[in-house]
């Protein structure tokens, strides 16, 4: 896979390979609410900028969640992404109950309230998360 690095931030990294239409994002260790928004839009901008329509979202580091960063997650941030090329969106989620119960919850909202317009679907294995991407 040819990743470009892009978009990277000191705690999130994102990177592009352009020929699979495909963005990795890896959350490089926990942080807080403005952080966490940092993240998302530059998420946002980098598939608005790059017209990607797969993404890996690696969340295993992302930490437990304030109650105001998923209300942002599930109200704002989905609805962003739906405004991109995006069509598939494979979740990395962490092995610990509490933390993969509370990222899944995010997109339960999300979907609840109609703001996702794309696939999501949860892993805690990044090679299944990728193969699913790119059948």
């Amino acid at each position: 896979m040819a990743l470009i690095t892009a978009y990277g931030l000191s705690f999130y990294k994102i990177e592009v390979d352009k020929d699979k239409s495909l963005l990795s994002s890896v959350w490089q260790r926990p942080v807080n609410t403005e952080e966490l928004i940092a993240g998302g839009t530059r998420l946002y901008e980098a598939l608005r900028d790059t017209q990607a329509e797969k993404v890996i979202a690696d969340a295993r580091l992302l930490g437990t969640l304030s109650p105001e960063a998923k209300e942002w997650m599930a109200s704002k941030f989905y609805g962003l992404l739906s405004q991109t090329s995006v069509k598939m969106v494979a979740r990395v989620l962490p092995q610990n109950l509490f933390p993969r119960l509370a990222l899944e919850s995010v997109v339960t909202r999300a979907e609840a309230l109609g703001v996702t317009r794309f696939d999501v679907k949860n892993f805690t294995d990044p090679q299944e998360a990728l193969k699913w991407l790119l059948k």
